[in-house]
Formats: C-alpha cells, sequence, structure tokens
C-alpha cells in the first residue's frame, strides 16, 4: 500500500502552484466586477468583487487561507452557506461542459 501522507516538499510545491495563481485570480475578480459593476442593480456585489481582488492580489496564500479559517470560525453556518452555494455553482459548470 503506497504512502499516502503528504510530504512537506509536495505541500510546498501546492502552495507554491496555488500563490502563481493569485494574480490570475485577482485579474478574473477585477474584470468580473467591471463587466457587473455597470449594471446599478449589482453594483454591491461588483464592489466586493474588486475587495476580494485586491485582498487576493495583496495576501499570500497563507493569508487568505488563515482568514477564511477566522471567518468560518466566527460565523460557522453563514460559511456552510457559502460553501454550499459554491459546490453548486463548481458542480453546475462542470456539469455544463
Amino acid at each position: 500500500m503506497p504512502d499516502e501522507t503528504v510530504s512537506a516538499q509536495d505541500s510546498g510545491d501546492l502552495i507554491a502552484e496555488v500563490d502563481r495563481s493569485r494574480e490570475a485570480a485577482a485579474r478574473l475578480l477585477e474584470a468580473l466586477a467591471q463587466r457587473i459593476g455597470a449594471t446599478p442593480v449589482v453594483r454591491s456585489a461588483a464592489g466586493g468583487m474588486h475587495r476580494a481582488a485586491r485582498y487576493v492580489h495583496a495576501h499570500s496564500v497563507k493569508d487568505i487561507l488563515s482568514g477564511i479559517e477566522k471567518a468560518a470560525r466566527r460565523r460557522p453556518v453563514i460559511s456552510i452557506a457559502v460553501a454550499m452555494v459554491a459546490g453548486f455553482l463548481v458542480g453546475r459548470a462542470i456539469r455544463s461542459r
């Protein structure tokens, strides 16, 4: 049976890869915010996306994960609801391809 533990090297490689993706994620959030910001009804959502893009751009992966963990501890019900909605949307996006 192969050893299924994640080595420190593998963990470091994963964090480095995610860290490289931060710039692309920040650019995507900015582009989405600009597109939906033109509609008055969703202007506040666009503002939230702008803030999220700036946060992703300015913080390391460890900082982002720490922030998510703190938010989940402060508001567990909201965190579960957000996770469910995100999972549903990702599932629909994957299934539609």
